[in-house]
């Protein structure tokens, strides 16, 4: 008898068994006595899986309803991969950025929304739409169809609380009018709950103030939310953001300090870098300075006591106030931040570029284009730019 005259579970046998008279072959084979499998039942298993991915392919960007077209009508004889819907009660669901299908399945399945994650990723791959989910807590139902859910994650209307986009460059008078704006969370709630600032792992600083360390971005704020909730979800990314940097705890203060002013003194982020340099320039006393530090005298650091829009100039009257973040009467940074950094300042205060600047003019304020200088002379030729261009525009 030869191996064609061997069914093909017969001839499985003899190989499982000549493998083990050898001390080899597969070593969880059937084991001898134990009930054949049945013909076809490989093809059953795999029946459900081939008419799904038959359907989506077949169907392109049709996928989504051929899908629900399939679970309705077709009956698969296998135990069900879905719930049966619509579902109930409530299930708040956290879509975070770049997650993709199997990453947002994988959190519906951890939150009782889909009962497999294969459906609905069958669902997210065939569903164009399903790329331009929006990331943000979602409040969906339990026990629902993959179907559903994904129809309910594409529907903006179905993000829970309050969406809020901090841009950088605010301080935190700013940022509390901005969250109590959106939220309905007095800014006197925001006020009692960032005293005690280092409650939130904030390290205590000069400024003793939390100002410059929460990080811009846009947040979910849900209903239920307290001002301190706010507070700390906005200051993990901002740690994260410096530990990712390398920079030491004890060297914060002063990262978020360069960073803050570098924010606020030039527009285009390519100075930023620029900027640091020319801050550490200016207190060490290079070139020309000749080892004496120098004044920083920034308008910025004016403009965050008077409480102006850096838009605006200074006038002299505004320099002379006194204030220890008034960098035209102080030498040295001061005490602290004086805006939320973000992340190219805070590249340009962890790692600035070499350069022997002193001084630095805008010379085209609709554009932001600056121009730094290493000598006073060649600031005056800048700053004479700066003044024709100011001319021209009367």
């Amino acid at each position: 008898m030869n191996d064609e005259d061997l069914s093909f579970d017969e001839l499985a046998d003899s190989q499982d068994d000549a493998g083990r008279a050898h001390g080899g072959g597969r070593r969880h084979g059937r084991r001898r006595g134990a009930p054949r499998r049945r013909r076809g039942g490989f093809l059953r298993g795999v029946l459900p899986v081939l008419l799904v991915l038959a359907v989506l392919g077949g169907l392109g960007v049709g996928g989504y309803q051929g899908y629900r077209w399939l679970t309705s009508n077709v009956s698969l004889e296998q135990e069900a991969a879905e719930f049966e819907g619509p579902g109930s009660g409530e299930a708040l669901v956290e879509v975070g950025d770049g997650d993709t299908g199997s990453d947002i399945a994988s959190t519906l399945v951890d939150e009782g929304v889909i009962k497999s994650s294969p459906p609905f990723v069958a669902l997210f791959s065939s569903t164009k739409e399903a790329s331009k989910i929006e990331p943000g807590v979602y409040r969906l139902k339990q026990e629902m169809t993959s179907a559903d859910a994904l129809t309910m994650l594409m529907d903006p209307e179905n993000l829970a609380g309050h969406r809020v986009i901090v841009p950088e460059g605010l301080r935190l008078t700013q940022i509390w009018d901005l969250l109590s704006e959106e939220t309905g969370i007095p800014v006197e709630d925001f006020e009692k709950a960032a005293k005690d600032y280092t409650s939130y792992g904030i390290p205590k600083n000069s400024a003793d103030s939390l100002e410059g360390y929460l990080w811009p971005g846009r947040y979910d704020i849900l209903e239920d939310q307290t001002a301190e909730d706010v507070i700390a979800m906005m200051w993990e990314p901002m740690a994260q953001q410096l530990t990712e940097r390398g920079v030491p705890e004890d060297e914060w203060h002063t990262t978020l300090t360069y960073a803050s002013l570098a924010e606020m003194e030039v527009r285009n982020p390519e100075d930023y870098g620029k900027v640091v340099r020319t801050i550490h320039n200016r207190l060490e006393g290079v070139g020309e300075a000749k080892g004496s530090p120098m004044k920083l005298q920034f308008d910025s650091t004016v403009h965050y006591v008077t409480g102006k829009s850096a838009s605006v100039g200074t006038t002299d009257k505004e320099r002379a106030t006194k204030s220890p973040y008034n960098t035209y009467l102080h030498e040295g940074l001061p005490p602290g931040p004086i805006s939320a950094p973000g992340e190219a300042a805070l590249d340009a205060a962890a790692d600035p570029p070499e350069g022997d600047w002193l001084y630095f003019v805008s010379v085209n304020t609709d554009t932001g284009e600056t121009k730094f200088a290493a000598t006073w002379a060649e600031h005056e030729e800048n700053v004479k730019e700066w003044q024709e261009w100011a001319k021209s525009k009367g």
